[in-house]
């Protein structure tokens, strides 16, 4: 019983950081503008579900900010460094969402 219990924990995380990453490095390719991610974003999610998702996988968004963004600036490779800014993202992917939120408000 001990080794299903450990295995299913071993699967659990590693689901979690699989899934993690992917949406992670999503996000911050969304951050830099990237028309790509937002096209695979959009097509994958609505507005509340990426939020979640978002925040969920923050761990690996911070992660992949760093590696996708920090280390290259810090580096040389990149001249600007993009602000990590989550709200700012979320409606620059789902504009017509966010814009349909606001006057629900």
């Amino acid at each position: 019983m001990e080794f299903w219990i450990e295995l299913i924990k071993t699967l659990a995380i590693a689901t979690y950081l699989v899934i993690g990453f992917v949406i992670a490095f999503e996000s911050v390719l969304c951050m830099s503008g990237s028309q790509v991610a937002k096209e695979w974003v959009r097509k994958r999610y609505k507005l509340k579900g990426f939020m979640m998702s978002t925040y969920i996988f923050f761990p690996m968004l911070l992660l992949a900010y760093l590696f996708l963004e920090v280390i290259p600036y810090y580096s040389g490779m990149t001249k600007k460094l993009v602000k990590f800014d989550i709200p700012k993202m979320l409606y620059h992917v789902f504009e017509e969402e966010s814009d349909k939120c606001e006057k629900e408000d």
